[in-house]
């Protein structure tokens, strides 16, 4: 008798210790925690735009992780230098999705990188969020590319129409050659054609190219009221300017972000004074970005170089939040719910919906740079 009452006690034993370890085990699994990608330029004329994007990802993470995280676990960052190219788009996110196991990656790469890494992405069901510019081959990179930021598109279908309400008619444009450039182009030629202008001459160069004369001299031949000036990081348009100064050739000028923001493009043309450029639209306003802004400023002793990169990379952490506590740890489900549930959300980039691709209806604001200042412009009635 004696005999089977211990037998009963050990195999209880074992029962609950079974028990016990497989519940421990679930509960060790719960609370691991959900890693976060970030793949961004790091490296090269633009590791400035990189370490932003960075930045405010490591705050936003710590106002989601302070905020109890999700369902109880924590979010956890893990970066990767993107560099500005295919390969580094690409290996960056082989790296975060295939050995490090990341699901939901916040891109703050260029467009062709963006554009490498997507078949990686669309086939692991492995979300990435950019909160960069890119154009349509973005807009259409598949089902898992989602963008917080303002589509090229978007920025020269607004350039034109400030140009054409300036009251300029007959327009040049000049881009480098590359994916954002050119897709920046076509959108503002097809703009001013359909606004009434005129585009007087269309010139592209190569990204190596560092003598501009003969091509100004052509350009100038032309005539062009107002001349848009395009190149990847802003550093090319800057040559082309302090050359077109020393031919005598000056109209007035537009551009995208990227130049207005590269001090290192500033030195070379001497002066940004002048130059109208297509800014990203964010909620600039909003006392909730202003407070953020300072707190990184207090946080990493500079100001946010980008602060529409900020505004964005911090909604994309806080829309990853929000979908994962909803739907839990499942980035196809995640995936559904982003599309279904961002409408007419009130971000740091403002009040956006995400349409049917993922890719989110902010436009850009025209602006010109005075006294070192860019000021909104205000075009004629």
């Amino acid at each position: 008798m004696k005999k089977n009452i211990l037998i009963i006690i050990l195999v209880a034993v074992v029962i609950a210790g079974v028990w016990s370890y497989q519940h421990s085990g679930r509960n060790i699994e719960i609370k691991q925690p959900i890693k976060i990608g970030v793949a961004t330029i790091l490296s090269g004329d633009f590791a400035f735009l990189g370490e932003n994007v960075a930045n405010t990802v490591k705050l936003a993470v710590e106002d989601v992780n302070n905020s109890g995280g999700i369902n109880g676990r924590k979010f956890e960052i893990v970066v990767e230098d993107a560099k500005c190219d295919s390969k580094g788009g690409l290996d960056a996110i082989q790296k975060l999705v295939n050995i490090d196991g990341v699901r939901y990656i916040i891109g703050g790469m260029c467009s062709n990188g963006t554009i490498a890494a997507a078949p990686v992405a669309n086939e692991k069901h492995a979300l990435i969020m950019t909160p960069v510019t890119g154009g349509k081959n973005v807009d259409e990179a598949g089902q898992y590319i989602f963008r917080t930021a303002n589509s090229d598109v978007l920025a020269g279908r607004d350039l034109a129409d400030a140009v054409l309400k300036l009251g300029y008619k007959n327009i040049g444009v000049v881009a480098e050659v590359t994916e954002y450039t050119l897709d920046i182009k076509k959108t503002f030629e097809n703009g001013i054609k359909n606004g009434g202008g005129n585009i007087v001459v269309s010139e592209e160069f190569q990204t190596n190219t560092k003598d501009y004369r003969t091509l100004i001299a052509k350009i100038k031949e032309r005539k062009p009221e107002a001349l848009l000036i395009l190149s990847q990081t802003g550093t090319n348009a800057a040559y082309f300017i302090k050359q077109s100064k020393e031919q005598g050739f000056e109209v007035p000028l537009f551009t995208d972000f990227t130049f207005a923001t590269n001090e290192n493009a500033k030195k070379i043309a001497g002066s940004f004074d002048g130059i109208y450029f297509a800014d990203p639209a964010y909620a600039a306003d909003d006392p909730r970005m202003i407070a953020f802004l300072e707190r990184y400023k207090t946080t990493y002793g500079i100001t946010s170089a980008i602060p529409f990169h900020t505004s964005a990379s911090y909604d994309a952490v806080m829309m990853y939040a929000d979908a994962l506590r909803a739907v839990g740890d499942d980035s196809v489900k995640v995936h559904d719910w982003l599309l279904k549930n961002v409408k007419n959300r009130k971000g740091f980039m403002g009040t956006y919906s995400l349409d049917d691709k993922g890719n989110s209806d902010l436009g850009f604001v025209i602006k010109q740079i005075i006294n070192g200042k860019p000021v909104k412009v205000e075009s004629k009635k």
